[in-house]
This record gives structure tokens, C-alpha cells and sequence, in this order.
């Protein structure tokens, strides 16, 4: 058994990614990163999307009952602070911002900061588990 999350890639993680494809002289994948680096430049918009194996102790994470909760809220109402999501979850600020630093340390959320405020965007677009 094994899990697949399919997410956006970060404009950081673009630079790396090129860094890398012009370093190794990788002429098919250079193309595209430098178009979705240069359509978010214009846009604002993440549009580079990769498919990664992750392990399936993460996933099992992903799948629990709060989590669930947590990606389901930060997919239908973007723009949220994290003292929002929790009155908007009934939980707690440290422990929602604990789960949403986890989900940015695997780049499956981004935090943005406004003043004080930390407000979380969905990277991720999909998980597979696949049998």
C-alpha cells in the first residue's frame, strides 16, 4: 500500500526546482517551471502541480477526524486566520496552528503573514491511497 498527494508548488520551491533542472541540464521539465514561475510572477496564482509518494504515516494523519476537518475548512473558506479556524472548528489557536505548521513543514499548507495574523493556504489538492 502506498500514498500519493498530488499539491501546488510554491514559488520558492519553483526557484529550487529550476535551480536544479538548469544545473542538471534537464531540457523537458525546464520549460514548464519557468512558465509557472512566470505565470505566478503575473498572476499571483501557484498553477505548478506535482505528484509525490509520501509515507503512509503522514497520510493516516491526514485521514484522522481533525485533520479532515481542518483541510475540508481551509478548502472552502481561504482567507481565514487561524483564530478563525478555531472558533470555525471548536478548537484551540495553539492546537490548530500546531496541525497547520505541520501541514506547511510538508509543504501541503503555506502560512501567510498579515501583521499578527497567520493565514494558511491550501497547497495540497488531492491524497491517493493506493492499495
Amino acid at each position: 500500500m502506498r500514498a500519493v498527494v498530488r499539491r501546488k508548488v510554491t514559488p520558492e520551491e519553483l526557484l529550487e526546482r529550476i535551480g536544479l533542472a538548469e544545473t542538471l541540464k534537464n531540457e523537458e521539465v525546464l520549460p514548464d517551471l519557468l512558465v509557472a514561475y512566470m505565470a505566478y510572477e503575473e498572476e499571483g496564482e501557484y498553477s505548478y502541480v506535482v505528484e509525490e509518494e509520501v509515507p503512509l504515516s503522514l497520510a493516516r494523519r491526514l485521514l484522522s477526524p481533525k485533520m479532515s476537518k481542518l483541510i475540508d475548512l481551509l478548502k472552502s473558506s481561504e482567507g481565514l486566520c487561524v483564530s478563525e479556524i478555531a472558533r470555525a472548528l471548536n478548537r484551540s489557536p495553539p492546537n490548530v496552528y500546531a496541525d497547520l505548521k505541520f501541514l506547511a513543514h510538508h509543504n501541503l499548507v503555506t502560512l501567510e503573514r498579515r501583521g499578527r495574523r497567520a493565514v494558511p493556504h491550501l497547497l495540497m489538492e488531492e491524497l491517493r491511497v493506493i492499495p
